[in-house]
């Protein structure tokens, strides 16, 4: 007798990104994205190891829940922009100051 398993694909999917969030991953952070957002409703990108970050894992990033949400789908990031991804996002402009709060449509960023 065989057994089937349900997979809930609303529950979050995470995808535990590398600590090195650059250029020199970006074809694996790329392709681990693509798949989350082939395979998954609900996906949440995990930067918990994160140590160093650059603007091209912020553009991935940004086109990973641009396309998610062309399909319906959610895309997060966890935890809250950290300090060493929010330094990127001020540099790049994406966030303001710590002072102010993010635009909107950039508040994934910090939830």
């Amino acid at each position: 007798m065989s057994e089937f398993v349900m997979l809930d694909l609303t529950t979050p999917a995470g995808v535990a990104m590398p600590a090195a969030l650059t250029i020199r991953e970006a074809e694996k952070i790329q392709s681990q994205l693509l798949q989350a957002v082939r395979e998954q409703e609900n996906i949440v990108v995990d930067c918990s190891a994160a140590t160093d970050v650059d603007l091209s894992f912020v553009q991935l990033v940004l086109a990973a829940r641009k396309s998610a949400a062309a399909l319906g789908k959610k895309l997060s990031v966890i935890p809250p922009a950290s300090s060493v991804l929010s330094d990127v996002l001020w540099r790049a402009g994406i966030l303001p100051s710590a002072s102010d709060p993010p635009p909107a449509e950039q508040s994934f960023w910090c939830n």
